[in-house]
């Protein structure tokens, strides 16, 4: 926008309902309803947030005027469907920032491609205050921003004007995300861990978590028993859990170990010709829709490490990147053969996400992925007059030798937020003093928590409880009510920071219930201990990566991982390939994928990150 940012009179909701890999760091938890935490607790001794703006008198920046912004999600595809019903969050960070940020100011892409998106903002001059980038898929687009000088270099401003950044943010993240040396964005939505934030190590957060394990399915647990007679239903679970406190792993165990195990389990599945209550056929595998299948697919099949961008394998000294190898392709060939035996939804790639969930919500996939809400999915089916419910399974993986086996972190968090110098200066150092509030302290209490004003909370024997019973047990066990979490517009509910719309540091708060109460087991729910016994069970050491610190001085790799390469490969050649008739035309799709990234760069941008990243190694004498 070439003029500065409108002045409104009032505050509103900031929601944002959108799609897929986002945020999509997810550890499984989410439904839980505990995955909103804190590093210090929250005591007594806390000011209302409401009463804690800066002033002049002791130096920090006081913003003088309401600004109205605009925010890009370069990843979003639709607008905004749905958000807290009685936002107690919003209305405060704009009494104290005076930035007002609504559902009507987010901007998608509208069924364009980010890239192509950012052509016509670059055409017209007409940038959006403020871009919020996707690492996972929109280097190219960050890169091109920088080039074209239509954002922000930050060097000169944030020690002043967002001094909570400055000191949450790792050294790692700023060394992987400058660019020529320079600040031009803040790394958000990063893993919530000690790695990231040390300050977490030693408290209530630290324990409650569960581990880095490898990721998990979902089954129906009527076909599941069918099959496994071994295996537990849901009803067992809980009742193993009720009697001993807990579940082991032998509670877990199926007979379902490798991807030829599921294969034969999605087989009989079909051969069961089931229905659901109203006459519907039960498919067996589900896929998610909209060009994202391959996301909670790909570690479930095996690839622990990998399967997005590049990562450094630092026990062969080169850089891995999944798509690229072998394997991927055998992997491909698995969902392939999956589709032509009619295991797999044949509307996969032509229905759009509303039907997939209808047709989930009637219990008609035998296999599921859990990037979504089980527990609300479980209630859903019990009341439509369904017996079966959905379990977690360990994913039946391969065994892929050349893929790292690590729970890689990368440095530079899901998502990079940039400012355009459509804005003026005094705006640039407002609308940083909005992110830093989000960043700080006093912002995550108040996103965990609400404002006293609010009066959902109270302080008994110096720790902080929600007084409404049934909003406590949501926020600690994840138990459905009315007026949950995300009700009020309050961290760690089946809304996440990025369907809220907030820019925070680390992808759940970490100042709510999980930071102070450690998490007891919820006979009444199995689902969250099914979680934490799976991925207990496959813990994987956590890494971080070194290719986020070079991949922006290889510029092919901003294509390869983005909507001209490996998406693009999976919304079109590496989706053909899936549906195609005959497996001569499966080869002919995944050869047309592959040279799809072979004529981007893959090769040379394979030898030159690897060789910034050996120099590198031998700088510093590792």
């Amino acid at each position: 926008m070439k003029s500065s940012a409108k002045v409104v009179s009032s505050g509103a909701a900031l929601i944002l309902a959108v799609s897929l890999l986002s945020g999509c760091s997810g550890n499984g938890n989410a439904n839980r309803g505990n995955n909103t935490s804190a590093n210090q607790g929250t005591n007594a001794n806390e000011a209302d947030t409401t009463n804690n703006s800066a002033s002049a008198t002791d130096g920090k920046y006081v913003p003088e005027k309401d600004l109205n912004l605009k925010v890009w999600y370069t990843w979003a595809d639709t607008a905004p469907t749905k958000g807290p019903s009685e936002d107690v969050v919003s209305p405060e960070i704009k009494k104290i920032t005076k930035v007002n940020f609504t559902q009507k100011d987010i901007i998608v892409n509208n069924g364009v491609t980010g890239l192509e998106r950012l052509n016509m903002y670059l055409a017209t001059d007409d940038l959006p205050h403020v871009i919020y980038a996707q690492r996972s898929s929109s280097e190219d687009i960050i890169k091109k921003l920088v080039e074209a000088d239509k954002v922000w270099n930050l060097d000169d401003y944030l020690a002043k004007y967002a001094p909570n950044v400055l000191k949450r943010v790792t050294k790692d993240a700023w060394d992987s995300t400058k660019i020529g040396g320079k600040i031009y964005g803040i790394p958000s939505d990063v893993a919530a861990n000690t790695t990231n934030a040390p300050e977490l190590k030693g408290t209530t957060f630290e324990k409650n978590s569960s581990g880095n394990g490898a990721w998990q399915l979902v089954v129906r647990d009527d076909i599941l028993k069918a099959y496994d007679p071994s295996a537990k239903s849901v009803a067992e679970l809980g009742d193993a859990l009720k009697k001993n406190g807990k579940l082991s792993y032998d509670d877990m165990k199926v007979n379902m170990r490798t991807p030829d195990d599921l294969m034969d389990f999605l087989q009989k599945s079909k051969d069961m010709n089931m229905k659901t209550v109203n006459g519907k056929d039960v498919v067996p595998l589900d896929m998610w829709t909209q060009g994202w299948w391959i996301g909670p697919w790909s570690q479930a099949w095996g690839f622990a490490g990998g399967s997005s961008g590049p990562v450094w394998d630092d026990e062969k000294n080169t850089v891995y990147w999944a798509p690229a190898t072998e394997d991927y392709k055998n992997y491909l060939k698995w969902l392939h053969t999956a589709y032509q035996n009619k295991l797999m939804d044949q509307e996969t790639f032509t229905m759009s996400d509303d039907q997939r969930t209808s047709k989930l919500n009637n219990g008609q996939y035998a296999v599921t992925h859990f990037w979504q809400d089980i527990n609300a999915l479980n209630d859903t089916l019990k009341k439509n007059g369904e017996k079966f419910q959905y379990r977690l399974i360990q994913a039946p993986a391969n065994t892929i030798a050349d893929s790292p086996q690590y729970d890689f972190q990368d440095p530079r968090g899901g998502n990079f937020i940039m400012i355009s110098k459509s804005v003026p200066e005094d705006e640039l150092k407002q609308i940083l003093n909005w992110i830093d509030f989000q960043y700080s302290e006093e912002g995550e209490t108040l996103m965990s928590w609400g404002p006293e004003s609010a009066g959902l909370w109270e302080v008994k024997d110096g720790k902080r409880k929600f007084k409404d019973p049934a909003l406590d047990q949501n926020a600690l066990l994840g138990t459905q009510t009315d007026k949950d979490l995300a009700y009020y517009g309050l961290s760690g509910g089946n809304l996440n920071q990025i369907d809220l719309g907030r820019l925070i540091y680390t992808h759940d708060t970490i100042r709510g219930y999980k930071s102070i109460y450690e998490t007891p087991k919820n006979v009444d729910n199995p689902y969250g201990e099914e979680w934490n016994v799976l991925t207990q069970a496959t813990v994987r050491p956590i890494k971080m990566d070194l290719t986020g610190m070079f991949i922006n001085q290889v510029p092919e790799w901003g294509k390869l991982t983005g909507e001209d390469g490996v998406i693009g490969c999976m919304k079109n050649e590496w989706a053909k390939a899936i549906v195609a008739d005959n497996d001569a035309n499966f080869e002919k799709y995944y050869e047309a994928g592959m040279k799809r990234l072979k004529d981007l760069g893959l090769d040379k941008a394979t030898t030159d990150l690897t060789k910034l990243i050996t120099e590198y190694q031998t700088s510093v004498g590792k």
